[in-house]
């Protein structure tokens, strides 16, 4: 008999599986079926995601070992208030204790911070399932996307949700997580009530009840939506309205303000509002970066301890000896948008150094050489046209650079400067570097750019150290030399969501370089 039911409860289940599949609608989906954007979902995430602005009555109701304690306030939000950076809550005067305020602060703007910059339709389009239906209610099933959500809300990734329609219409969200969420929240669900506008088509949240426990205690969170008004500042009716602001002129009050996100760059939400699509503003890039640069030597001068230098530039003809630098960098660069045209940054690395080639000796010095090599004991076909030259040092590398953006539609330029101060450990000195890049370039729809340009490098052409010898004498030396100044760039780069990019960059023309970077923006 048990197996019989089994096998009866087996073909219900694939017969449900199957039903639910025919239901599943031709080129659109459940939520466009039954007339729901899926901004529902992400207001249901979180309340601030909504259009227009509200005021809503919270009362928090916390049990723990020393009692309950019920408090009320208020939640005012306007998205043109300091351009939707900040909300505003207002208490009674007098309930709280400066202590309570300063955590009740805290605590609002943990729960409603958000980043200005979140996209639309937060939840997986594909975990969107039918779970029941019948006459009088439809419950679908969803969960939020994985990936792209912003560390701001970074906890819907554990949600689990249910969204109901009784009779066809919009009722609720339950949103649940069986996983311990940031603040110590356990135990945590949410429901969201939504209602109809009377006087305007959609939705809108009409109130909220949220619970969880933590370590102090067990928290109900009961928000009740007492005003509304459309982005146009029209004022919305809505179904047995029934709320009114717990506190009017008649109460002292105490109206405080809590920033949203970041308040970085400055003036990034009206950019924001114009059009300008804008990164996140503080990144994180790990670089690496290689070039092979012909020097022209121009003087060489050498001396032991504290006597003079002596002048040995006669000795070779510098103009025709090839002589290249290959460096080798590996650092990181942290930055941030001040303004949404103003990057800052600093750089801090190492860097390896080969300077490798031939000195070509004089014609004369070299044949007087030759002329004086049997005095000497020498085979005159012994002595070499060139001498060879192969140092490696390392250098610590510290700097900073600045970056002024802009962009019309897709074609963005910049201009950037950078400073570099390096320190050679072995040959015991300190240079430094001036470089100068601009470009100019496209950005394709699916995150790709493409980018060209020209970059400029200025760096300390006389190099003075010294080197110590195994004789415990030092050898001191300075040399006087005209890198590549200018060449040409171009390159390429890939957005991955909105917190990871990988760039690569070539240079050509005298100086040639690769450049790999790996970045990820907060």
């Amino acid at each position: 008999m048990k197996i019989h039911l089994f096998f009866v409860s087996l073909t219900l289940a694939f017969c449900w599986n199957a039903r639910a599949q025919e239901e599943t609608p031709l080129n659109s989906s459940y939520l466009a079926e039954y007339g729901i954007s899926p901004k529902i979902l992400d207001a249901a995430a979180s309340v601030l995601l909504q259009e227009g602005s509200f005021v809503q009555n919270l009362e928090i109701e916390i049990e723990s070992a020393q009692g309950k304690g019920v408090y009320k306030t208020q939640i005012i939000y306007d998205p043109f208030y300091k351009d939707g950076k900040d909300i505003r809550f207002v208490v009674e005067q007098g309930q709280f204790s400066k202590s309570d305020l300063k955590a009740l602060k805290k605590a609002i703007e943990k729960s409603h911070k958000l980043s200005r910059l979140s996209r639309s339709n937060l939840y997986d389009e594909s975990s969107l399932k039918l779970l029941s239906s019948n006459q009088d209610q439809t419950v679908f099933g969803f969960r939020y996307s994985k990936n792209d959500i912003e560390p701001e809300l970074k906890d819907i990734k554990k949600y689990e949700g249910k969204l109901f329609l009784a009779n066809g219409v919009l009722d609720k969200v339950e949103l649940t997580s069986d996983s311990r969420l940031s603040g110590g929240k356990e135990n945590f669900k949410r429901t969201v009530h939504f209602k109809k506008a009377d006087n305007r088509k959609g939705y809108i949240v009409s109130g909220i009840k949220e619970s969880f426990d933590t370590k102090n205690g067990a928290h109900t969170l009961t928000y009740t939506t007492a005003d509304y008004a459309a982005p146009d500042g029209t004022k919305i009716a809505w179904e047995s309205k029934s709320s009114s602001p717990f506190f009017t002129k008649e109460f002292p009050v105490d109206t405080v303000n809590v920033t949203l996100g970041w308040g970085l760059p400055i003036f990034g939400k009206p950019a924001t509002k114009l059009g300008y699509g804008l990164p996140r503003p503080v990144g994180l890039n790990v670089i690496l970066h290689s070039q092979d640069d012909d020097l022209d030597f121009e003087g060489i001068s050498v001396g032991f301890g504290d006597g003079d230098l002596a002048d040995l530039s006669s000795l070779f003809d510098l103009q025709n000896s090839n002589i290249v630098q290959t460096t080798t960098t590996y650092f990181v660069r942290p930055d941030v948008w001040i303004f949404p045209f103003l990057n800052v940054a600093g750089i801090f690395g190492r860097a390896d150094n080969t300077v490798a080639g031939d000195f070509i000796l004089d014609d004369e010095f070299r044949q007087g050489i030759v002329d004086l090599a049997p005095f000497l004991g020498l085979d005159p076909s012994d002595i070499p046209q060139a001498l060879p030259l192969n140092i490696d040092v390392s250098a610590n590398i510290i700097g900073g650079s600045v970056t002024l953006g802009g962009g019309f539609g897709d074609v963005f330029f910049s201009g950037t400067y950078q400073y570099i101060r390096a320190s050679v450990e072995e040959a015991n000195t300190t240079t430094n570097a001036n470089a100068y890049v601009l470009m100019a370039g496209y950005r394709f729809p699916n995150n790709l750019n493409i980018f060209a340009g020209s970059m400029g490098q200025y760096y300390d052409s006389d190099v003075a150290g010294f080197f110590e010898l195994d004789s415990e004498d030092i050898l001191r030396y300075n040399v006087n030399f005209t890198p590549t100044i200018w060449n040409a760039i171009m390159g390429v780069n890939k957005g991955f969501g909105k917190h990871w990019d990988l760039m690569v960059q070539l240079g050509i023309g005298g100086r040639e370089q690769l450049t790999a970077q790996l970045g990820y923006r907060f």
